[in-house]
């Protein structure tokens, strides 16, 4: 039986009072709100108007809510019983935009189907090849995953839409000191006034990007014309497609997606058990078939892909109040906001650098948690090699992409980010270094 840690006030089977449970839900929606940007730039990209960003941000929302339920519920072989909120997935990112760029919107709910399905086959193999995955590599996995962010974190801040455009000094100021509003009050923050740090950070964003121009009347003219009640809907909202030519490179971000949600849901064990030794693969296991479940949702309903929050993990242990029960509430709020289409059309016109900001704050929570979970592996020689190795070609993909344009065709999903590669080598590198090991940890002579 799990041994609760004193410094939790609200372990994860109690039940706060309502007041309690609400604002501690609200601060979680804050954090949650935070990858917003991610189909906001998506959609933006693929040139969709304002009605294609507000309704996807709305269904992501919705998803995200039902995914945050699932996660929180221990039914069956659906949900792990943790708080582990769900947000828009960073890792599927570059695919669902991919997928977007080819096919527009159908195409990648489509993809995000098949990314789901194939989730729900891991998490239901996850005890058979548990061995694959310990603790440092699932750590890999979500350090790289908020290294993938940097790139569009930073180009937000500067207000760069494409290579070799010059810095904007507005949009880089206004960044600045959004992220300094929210790093500020997360530290040195007193009380209950620390929950706040993103809310925070949004209102200074959104005021000073108003007196710098880069938030303009039209966009508030946009936002007063959006009903306040509305089921979210765009042109096309039933069109779905696939390409089984993306299928390969979708697979790939589905099971590195789950690895990233296996470490968060490794977090939730640790952080709820003061005597805790190894993960319970069977739980987790539920849990990955409730964050499948929330994928496969997203792409019917309309959203981008989503997957469990690191950063709402490491925000439930700061605060001391890890129940489930905040994850109903959490959710529900989630959802219910998706159907009021003023707030999602304010966050709709979220400027560049209040992206840039969020997504620079949330990332550093993500890098804080990969290092944790490698670090509490214990490294050795032969984790420094598949760490270190698996680093080095993963970010070389990102620093010198040119290096891998002859790779072959059959293996090129492989190579398509540096996520993808990192695991790749990381998984194989963990497992051949092995070799030649006994159970117990002795080397054959």
């Amino acid at each position: 039986m799990a041994k609760q840690p004193e410094h939790l006030i609200y372990g994860v089977d109690d039940s706060p009072p309502l007041p309690v449970m609400l604002l501690l839900g609200i601060q979680h929606i804050f954090l949650m709100s935070s990858s917003i940007a991610l189909p906001i730039v998506l959609v933006s990209e693929i040139g969709g108007n304002f009605d294609q960003v507000r309704s996807v941000v709305a269904l992501t929302m919705i998803s995200c809510g039902i995914g945050t339920i699932l996660q929180s519920i221990r039914f069956g072989w659906v949900g792990s019983g943790y708080l582990c909120p769900n947000l828009c997935g960073p890792n599927f990112f570059s695919s669902s935009m991919a997928a977007a760029w080819l096919g527009g919107l159908p195409l990648m709910r489509g993809m995000t189907i098949i990314a789901g399905l194939i989730e729900l086959v891991f998490a239901r193999a996850l005890h058979r090849v548990k061995f694959l995955f310990p603790p440092e590599i699932t750590g890999l996995v979500v350090l790289m995953v908020a290294e993938s962010l940097i790139p569009l974190a930073v180009s937000k801040s500067l207000g760069i839409n494409y290579e070799g455009e010059p810095i904007q000094g507005a949009c880089l100021l206004v960044a600045l000191l959004t992220l300094l509003v929210m790093v500020g009050i997360n530290i040195w923050g007193k009380g209950k006034l620390k929950l706040y740090s993103v809310l925070a950070g949004m209102i200074t964003g959104y005021l000073l990007s108003l007196a710098a121009g880069l938030l303009t009347p039209a966009h508030l003219q946009s936002i007063a014309a959006a009903p306040w009640v509305a089921l979210p809907y765009y042109e096309g909202f039933l069109d779905i497609t696939f390409r089984w030519s993306l299928v390969p490179t979708f697979a790939i971000v589905s099971i590195t997606g789950a690895l990233k949600s296996f470490g968060n849901l490794i977090m939730c064990e640790k952080v709820n058990d003061d005597e805790w030794t190894a993960p319970d693969t069977r739980r987790i296991g539920n849990g990955l078939v409730a964050d499948a479940l929330c994928v496969v949702t997203s792409g019917l309903l309309g959203g981008v892909a989503s997957d469990t929050s690191a950063s709402n993990v490491a925000f439930s242990s700061a605060s001391g109040a890890t129940s489930r029960v905040i994850g109903y509430m959490a959710g529900g709020l989630f959802i219910m906001l998706g159907f009021f289409p003023r707030i999602t059309g304010f966050l709709s016109v979220m400027p560049m650098p209040v992206m840039g900001a969020i997504l620079i704050f949330v990332t550093c929570f993500m890098i804080a948690s990969g290092i944790q979970i490698i670090a509490g592996a214990g490294m050795d020689n032969r984790r420094t090699f598949v760490i270190g190795v698996a680093i080095i070609f993963g970010l070389s993909r990102d620093l010198l992409p040119g290096l891998y344009a002859g790779i072959p065709h059959n293996i090129s999903p492989f190579f398509e980010s540096s996520l993808t590669l990192t695991t790749v080598l990381g998984v194989i590198l963990n497992q051949l270094l092995r070799l030649g090991k006994r159970s117990g940890g002795e080397v054959l002579q």
